[in-house]
C-alpha cells in the first residue's frame, strides 16, 4: 500500500483557503509539529484581516509562491478543491492527518488529503487524491474513496463501498457496505443509502432517492 505525503522536511506550509475548512487544516497542521512555517493565502483575501488564527499570517500568492511551500487545499467545494489542486500542482500536494484521527497502516492515500480529528479509516481502504475525511466520520476496510470527494463529520461508510470522484457523503449518513456510488453523486445529511447510485445528483432520505 502507499502512504499519504504526510510533510515536507523543506518545513514550509501553504494552506491554500483562508475559511473555516482552512482553520481547522491549520490547527491539524500546528498539531502535527512538523512544519517550521505555515502561512494561509486564498485568490481573494479577507479584507482588514492579517492572521487566520493567532501567528498564522495571511500572505498574498506572491509571497507564498516565493517560499516555495508544500501545498494543502483548504476548500470544502469538492470541483473547487479540485481545480485548484491542478492549478497548484499535484507534486506540491501533501496529506493532513490530526493527531486525534486513526488511519490504519494497511490503508493507502492519495496526495492532498484531510482526516479530521474523531474519523477512523480501516485497514484496506483506497483513498484517492484530495479526499476529505471529516470530523467523526468512518472509512470503513476495504472501502474505495474517489479522488475530491468529501465524506463529512459523522457519516459511515461500510465495509467494501466504493465511491467515484467527488462524491460528498452528507454529515450523519450511512452508506450500507458494499454499495457502488458514482461520480458527482451527493447524499444528504442523515440519509440511509441502501442500493448503489449510479446516476449523478442529490439523493436523500431513508432509503436515499434521487430528489434532483
Amino acid at each position: 500500500m502507499s502512504s499519504p505525503q504526510l510533510f515536507d522536511t523543506a518545513c514550509s506550509l501553504l494552506i491554500f483557503g483562508a475559511g473555516g475548512h482552512g482553520r481547522v487544516l491549520v490547527d491539524a497542521a500546528l498539531l502535527s509539529h512538523q512544519w517550521s512555517t505555515i502561512v494561509v493565502s486564498d485568490r481573494k483575501l479577507p479584507e482588514h484581516q492579517s492572521e487566520l488564527l493567532p501567528g498564522i499570517r495571511l500572505v498574498n500568492i506572491a509571497a507564498a509562491l516565493a517560499m516555495n511551500p508544500s501545498v494543502h487545499i483548504a476548500i470544502g467545494n469538492n470541483a473547487s478543491r479540485q481545480k485548484e489542486a491542478d492549478a497548484w500542482g499535484h507534486d506540491r500536494l501533501v496529506s493532513l492527518l490530526h493527531p486525534g484521527a486513526v488511519v490504519s497502516v494497511f490503508s493507502s492515500m492519495g496526495a492532498g488529503c484531510f482526516v479530521a480529528a474523531g474519523a477512523v479509516v480501516g485497514p484496506s481502504a483506497q483513498v484517492g487524491m484530495g479526499v476529505i475525511i471529516n470530523h467523526g466520520a468512518v472509512v470503513d476496510h476495504d472501502v474505495q474513496v474517489g479522488a475530491f470527494s468529501h465524506i463529512a463529520p459523522n457519516a459511515s461508510l461500510g465495509g467494501h463501498v466504493k465511491l467515484g470522484q467527488r462524491v460528498l457523503i452528507g454529515s450523519g449518513a450511512v452508506v450500507l457496505p458494499s454499495i457502488v456510488i458514482g461520480d458527482d453523486v451527493v447524499v444528504g445529511a442523515g440519509s440511509v443509502v441502501t442500493g448503489d447510485l449510479s446516476e449523478r445528483g442529490v439523493y436523500a432520505g431513508i432509503p436515499a432517492r434521487k430528489i434532483t
